[in-house]
């Protein structure tokens, strides 16, 4: 599954505002497909790991999100999970000007849809 998705992340085209994007698997490795020398890999493995413990802690809540969303300074991460634990994180400009925000809700949809027989 962890090659499927990392190849379908490959062939994906870029998103206007797009920083960085990247796959959590459930394994805690990750995917980046972009040059991440803006992120080093230790702050995205951070990301991730923190990520994926909101994830699990609103589960636990009986709270399940399909996605959440986190603002920062100069960027902004949305994330959504896929049944069996993988993670989409999407790292955009925080300028709403510069971002295309339906192009990053289209890429975590379809992120969530993918068939897992064929992943």
């Amino acid at each position: 599954m962890k090659e499927h998705l990392a190849e379908w992340l490959r062939q994906k085209p870029s998103v206007g505002g797009v920083l960085v994007r990247g796959i959590r698997f459930p394994d805690q490795t990750f995917f980046c497909d972009f040059d991440s020398r803006d992120f080093p890999m230790a702050a995205l493995e951070q990301v991730w790991r923190c990520v994926d413990d909101a994830f699990q802690v609103l589960i636990a809540r009986q709270e399940p999100p399909v996605r959440l969303t986190w603002v920062y300074e100069r960027a902004v991460l949305h994330c959504t999970r896929r049944e069996g634990g993988a993670i989409l994180g999407v790292f955009v400009q925080r300028d709403p000007k510069e971002a295309d925000q339906a192009g990053v809700d289209q890429l975590l949809a379809e992120f969530r849809a993918l068939e897992t027989t064929a992943v």
